[in-house]
């Protein structure tokens, strides 16, 4: 019984023993994994300028401002089609242009196919009166003008009174014969009257008196 309690006792202590001996060593932890690092942002550095690079850009002049562009302006606007106006001619070129008309006239009539000179005469005074009468200013100095073509001529002849027209002023004139009428004739070419329209005689008409009676015109002037 002592044996087998001493055995219990025995194994027991050797138990405590053994418990006591592994309690005493040291506990070894298993390595601890390393703490994970947290994802930092790292700023990248810049590589440090070469002396040279350096001294390149210190050296680099300036550069220029350039100006701002200019605004382009807008496209034009299509200009408006051309208006055409008649016009009125001016006073001169109307005065201009009839007194060529009237002229144009007379001188037709003049030129004529006519049986006789009378029939000639007729013809253009009736070119004189078919253009109506008139009392322009122009008139006064044409008349006058008549007045110094009688004048001129010393046979005694006899002067009816004048009509103007605005072709021209006319004056009818008596010779007393035929030798009188000739003499004016030929001075007609050389007759000075001033500053009025051109002057012509018409073709004479020989009277059963002997007298010839022979019609004077003054056309009508052309503006200056």
């Amino acid at each position: 019984m002592s044996r087998l309690v001493w055995g219990v006792c025995g194994g027991g202590v050797l138990a405590a023993g053994a418990l006591t001996a592994w309690l005493q060593r040291p506990v070894e932890l298993p390595p601890e994994a390393p703490f994970p690092a947290a994802s930092l942002p790292v700023e990248a550095s810049l590589p440090e300028a070469s002396p040279v690079a350096a001294s390149a850009v210190a050296s680099r002049p300036p550069r220029a401002k350039v100006p701002p562009a200019a605004p382009v302006p807008p496209p034009p606007s299509p200009a408006p089609p051309p208006v055409t106006v008649a016009r009125r001619p001016p006073p001169a070129r109307e005065e201009g242009t009839r007194a060529t008309q009237l002229r144009g006239r007379i001188a037709q009539a003049l030129r004529g196919e006519h049986p006789t000179p009378v029939a000639r005469r007729d013809a253009v005074l009736g070119e004189f009166f078919a253009s109506g009468e008139s009392q322009e200013p122009w008139t006064q100095e044409a008349r006058a003008a008549l007045d110094r073509w009688r004048e001129t001529i010393a046979t005694s002849v006899r002067l009816e009174p004048m009509g103007c027209y605005s072709a021209g002023c006319l004056a009818q004139v008596r010779f007393p014969d035929a030798a009188s009428y000739e003499e004016a004739h030929r001075r007609v070419a050389g007759l000075q009257l001033g500053e009025v329209g051109p002057h012509m005689q018409l073709p004479p008409e020989h009277l059963p008196s002997g007298e010839v009676a022979v019609s004077w015109a003054v056309l009508r002037p052309e503006p200056l």
